[in-house]
């Protein structure tokens, strides 16, 4: 754990913002293949609820949204 934290504290500050900005975006991608994953359950004959679907679309564009829009300003940003 030492060994993880010298070399976290030597990296500066635009290296953790570009990882960072990485992660969200990983996890907007993640969520867009959920949503996807999702709508094919809702419309298959498979045992979805199709009102539990659309409230977890729901809650995971917004989790797209969000993500997307952390991961655009971290990379825009050149502080």
């Amino acid at each position: 754990m030492k060994k993880f934290l010298k070399k976290f504290s030597k990296q500066n500050i635009r290296e953790v913002r570009q990882e960072l900005a990485r992660a969200h975006l990983i996890i907007t991608f993640l969520s867009v293949i959920s949503i996807a994953l999702l709508y094919l359950g809702a419309t298959l004959t498979v045992a979805f609820d199709a009102a539990l679907s659309i409230v977890a679309a729901a809650l995971l564009t917004l989790l797209i949204i969000i993500s997307l829009s952390i991961s655009i300003t971290l990379f825009t940003d050149k502080k």
